[in-house]
């Protein structure tokens, strides 16, 4: 999660990205960290918080704020002039057209929503239902629109403007210069805003995110755009000049779906396309996405697996998912990994060890590396269905948690994966019965194979040990 201060969202409605949160700690922390390890950090560049100063700001002084065009209202979404500099009579007329133009929107409400045209809004794609502005009260009264992609409390910046530009690129050079190695950057797919596109991975965001990775390599530093959208996307992202990494965000869902069903050729058919230089993932902050892997199962394979999921994670899940909570994004799952599992052990390292073997960069979110299930006491407090895959851990629960088998084996296949020479060399999926997979990697004298009997609910690691010249074997 983010260090930063911030005034929601687990850090993800950041008030700025050159401060740490004092209660996490210090710059100094980062670096020391930065010594012996490779960082990743959140680069959160498309909202800031509703208590920004200049946000604040800008609702003090509207249009004569230094800051009015950091932000996207509707009056400037659905402007088709840009008043550059031109005579001073012509630029008079095309204010008064402008302001014209404005009120005629605002006033109509058969064609116009919130002063955007309706058909225009329609086009938008955006993780919640309805339109993306929000209403504010302004110092002097009047309500305005501002574009807000997840919630009220973020503001979406207009990254077309110099000096939002200006500020990201700060915020870049800073973190560099703080020991950072890798950024993540959050949700950059929604950017860019144009009128008549969806807004959502349009040609103007593959640009934007370019300039990131351009400045990003500049300061030392990697990128990896979190985007989450059709898997083909996933795809063509990591071919695009630029980015180094991508996120395997299939994963989670074809493995689940291979579990509850005992059938394997969506999962397999993902591994011999997937993209070579991405980050494996199971679980992370946010929810199980399906729409990512929309085309590889097909819609009622998908209900099955929204059925199979909401059975085995409980009430709960239901409640924290699609329109039940105050979610940013209706098309995840909200669950903990090992709830959406049923809380079974075996399922839960069969799961893992699968991950661990596909070939990228294995990430393990927290909550999954202690096997945690949902928290229904935290999604009760906050409304918010995220949460309840956001546990508070005290360092007594981890000390009890890191005891228990199921972590003490997940623990073992990690050291496995990252210490094993064989990870290093070719990869080789196997062609199986639909209820199995076999996954193979080799380097020289070094050979480790993952097993697993989808029917039969049992998974197996066989390894040549190096040092005793035989082969072992690892059941899950």
């Amino acid at each position: 999660m983010p260090f930063y201060l911030s005034s929601a969202d687990s850090g993800f409605s950041s008030l700025t990205h050159l401060d740490v949160d004092k209660k996490f700690g210090t710059w100094e922390d980062i670096k020391h960290i930065s010594v012996k390890y490779d960082i990743v950090v959140d680069l959160v560049v498309d909202h800031i918080s509703d208590e920004l100063f200049e946000f604040k700001d800008f609702l003090k002084n509207g249009d004569k704020s230094f800051f009015s065009n950091f932000f996207i209202t509707t009056e400037k979404f659905s402007s088709r002039f840009e008043l550059l500099k031109i005579d001073k009579r012509v630029r008079k007329f095309f204010v008064v057209l402008k302001k014209t133009l404005n009120l005629l929107r605002r006033v109509d409400f058969v064609f116009h929503e919130q002063g955007v045209n309706k058909f225009v809004l329609e086009k938008i794609y955006r993780p919640r239902l309805g339109s993306p502005f929000e209403k504010f009260i302004f110092a002097d009264g009047k309500k305005r629109s501002v574009w807000c992609t997840f919630s009220k409390k973020q503001i979406d910046l207009d990254i077309k403007n110099r000096r939002v530009r200006k500020m990201i690129q700060k915020w870049i050079e800073n973190l560099g210069s703080q020991g950072v190695k890798l950024l993540r950057l959050d949700v950059t797919g929604y950017c860019s805003k144009k009128r008549g596109t969806t807004s959502f991975m349009i040609p103007e965001i593959y640009k934007f995110i370019r300039w990131l990775a351009k400045v990003a390599h500049d300061n030392n530093m990697l990128v990896l755009p979190e985007i989450h959208d059709h898997y083909s996307m996933q795809v063509k992202l990591a071919k695009t000049n630029g980015i180094n990494y991508v996120y395997d965000f299939c994963l989670p869902a074809l493995v689940l779906y291979s579990i509850y069903s005992k059938n394997t050729r969506s999962l397999e058919r993902w591994i011999k396309i997937r993209p070579e230089n991405q980050i494996t993932t199971l679980d992370t902050h946010d929810g199980i996405g399906l729409i990512d892997v929309e085309g590889l199962v097909d819609t009622n394979e998908l209900e099955d697996l929204f059925q199979s999921i909401f059975q085995n994670g409980g009430n709960v899940t239901m409640r924290a998912s699609g329109t039940s909570s105050e979610n940013v994004d209706i098309y995840q799952i909200n669950t903990t990994y090992y709830s959406a599992l049923g809380e079974d052990d075996k399922k839960h390292l069969i799961a893992r060890a699968i991950k661990c073997f596909v070939p990228g960069i294995p990430q393990v979110y927290y909550v999954g590396l202690l096997a945690g299930v949902n928290d229904e006491g935290l999604l009760e407090k906050t409304g918010n269905g995220r949460d309840v895959n956001r546990y508070y851990y005290s360092m007594s629960e981890i000390e009890k948690e890191i005891k228990r088998d199921v972590v003490r084996k997940l623990g073992e296949l990690m050291i496995f994966r990252n210490e094993y020479p064989a990870f290093n060399g070719c990869f080789e999926a196997k062609k199986c019965e639909d209820y199995e997979l076999l996954l193979v990697w080799k380097k020289g004298r070094s050979w480790c194979k993952l097993f697993v009997d989808f029917e039969e609910k049992e998974g197996s690691i066989e390894y040549f040990n190096l040092k005793k010249h035989k082969s072992n074997l690892i059941r899950l």
